[in-house]
């Protein structure tokens, strides 16, 4: 288990605080802690409240993936300790592979379906003569749809 550091600053923007938050998650889910440092130079001493602020915003968008480890408020380098949390991250982690196995099952079995469907109402609506029997040599064969166009 490694410390990973994530630096921003009291007015980060919107998209750079998604990649820091997306980047803090992915380190998470591998079992890393993450050290959230908000640096404050010079007069920036004066939105401290801010930067507080957006380090107790940033662990309620982490959500349950992390709990709060250990935290400094005090000094110019304000910064927030979170240590993976093992329960939500195996049950996210269960939850994800089911998905996957589902949808990889469903979506095979309609793809098989839908080529040879495609070429069967692309030979009905053809001015073909026979075009029954052409269906029914196409549903007995063993070919791709995509095979079959080719060869008529």
């Amino acid at each position: 288990m490694g410390l990973k550091e994530l630096k921003m600053g009291y007015n980060i923007d919107i998209h750079d605080y998604s990649v820091r938050l997306r980047a803090a998650k992915k380190f998470l889910k591998a079992g890393d802690k993450v050290k959230i440092v908000v640096n404050l130079k010079g007069r920036e001493n004066l939105y401290k409240k801010q930067a507080i602020e957006l380090l107790r915003r940033f662990q309620t968008d982490v959500g349950e993936l992390a709990t709060e480890g250990s935290k400094n408020f005090a000094e110019r380098n304000i910064y927030l300790i979170l240590v993976p949390n093992k329960l939500a991250i195996q049950k996210e982690q269960d939850g994800v592979s089911k998905k996957d196995t589902v949808e990889g099952e469903t979506d095979q079995s309609e793809d098989e379906l839908d080529g040879d469907d495609t070429v069967i109402e692309q030979l009905e609506g053809s001015s073909l003569d026979g075009d029954e029997l052409v269906i029914e040599q196409l549903e007995g064969s063993s070919l791709d749809g995509d095979e079959l166009a080719i060869e008529q």
